[in-house]
């Protein structure tokens, strides 16, 4: 795959999002567990719109047409209910839908068949879709070893491809940071970016390392010792190799100087040596900073390297509007990287 055809995953959700305003069907691919699902989810939030997850690779073609019933000596179809038509009332207090054809390219080729109509037309069953009803697809890519069928030619023209890649910096600014991760794990992949996404579809690894399984391993791990069966059941979700490094990175974590005594001293503590504790470090006081400890801990901050300080000041100016102003003389130096000019 060219790169230049690759997009991050916050242009994807715009890219998306223009398909959908030109009543075109976008076809998200990538890698398994790279957030496809949530970024359709969050499109449908953001624009109030009732989404309709179906499974495409589960369905049969007649699914895809409706019953059949005789009126008038004719046979005619009635589209299930999952499908909004013309006549059909707007979802209370959404604006309309998101009909999501999830595993699209996992569909066998008659599925593919019968959803021509559908894809192109926005018509099931002889019955048009309501004007308010937009439709995505997702799929896995076919060099994977996910389940995928190629698409017909005559599919591929209906959509437009979107190919999706993994990137650090959007999973950071737009999953970790907003949803608060564990800052072991926010720490241990700003140190190591690229175990972000550690997949090889030519083992046969139980499991692998990507946004998904990270999201599991947070929801394992937050706010706990990593003790007992924790490492090994990190193991299960992120792979066994990854989950040891982890833990003896999250090691650092007991050793980290507090917060107290950062603002006890005014900030006059020493920094880190060593670059693995000052990511650990960084982390740490992300989140747990309060606006009146600003002063101690933009002082200490100070005295990090600038990559470093670019993301705690992110973080510090999207949790505490207005403080620019106050404290505008530590910010000056990462300004023209904050504003992303």
């Amino acid at each position: 795959m060219n790169n230049m055809y690759e997009m991050r995953p916050s242009t994807v959700s715009e890219a998306v999002e223009a398909c959908l305003i030109a009543r075109l069907v976008p076809f998200i691919q990538s890698s398994p567990g790279c957030g496809k699902s949530s970024i359709v989810r969050q499109i449908a939030e953001r624009n109030n719109l009732k989404l309709i997850d179906i499974r495409l690779s589960s369905l049969e073609p007649c699914d895809l047409q409706g019953l059949p019933f005789f009126q008038n000596g004719r046979a005619k179809f009635h589209p299930y209910e999952m499908f909004p038509l013309e006549d059909t009332p707007l979802p209370e207090g959404k604006d309309g839908w998101l009909l999501f054809l999830d595993e699209f390219n996992s569909a066998s080729r008659a599925v593919q068949a019968a959803s021509y109509r559908l894809v192109l037309d926005h018509e099931v069953g002889g019955h048009k879709l309501h004007e308010r009803c937009v439709i995505a697809c997702a799929g896995n890519k076919s060099s994977d070893n996910a389940i995928v069928n190629k698409l017909s030619t005559a599919l591929l023209s209906r959509v437009v491809h979107i190919n999706m890649e993994v990137n650090f910096e959007d999973w950071l600014n737009n999953v970790a940071i907003p949803e608060q991760y564990d800052e072991r794990i926010i720490a241990f992949l700003n140190m190591y970016p690229e175990k972000l996404m550690v997949f090889d579809p030519e083992k046969d690894d139980q499991t692998f390392a990507c946004p998904r399984t990270w999201e599991f391993a947070n929801k394992l791990i937050k706010d706990k010792e990593l003790k007992g069966y924790l490492p090994i059941l990190l193991g299960g979700a992120i792979n066994p190799d990854i989950a040891s490094e982890f833990v003896q990175f999250a090691k650092v974590f007991k050793k980290l100087i507090r917060l107290e005594e950062i603002v006890k001293k005014d900030g006059n503590c020493p920094v880190p040596e060593d670059t693995a504790t000052k990511w650990a470090v960084i982390s740490y006081l992300m989140y747990k900073t309060e606006e009146n400890q600003l002063p101690a801990v933009l002082k200490y901050v100070d005295n990090f390297d600038s990559s470093f300080k670019l993301l705690i000041h992110k973080i510090f100016l999207n949790r505490f509007p207005g403080i620019y102003d106050k404290y505008n003389h530590y910010f000056r130096e990462n300004m023209k990287y904050l504003l992303g000019s």
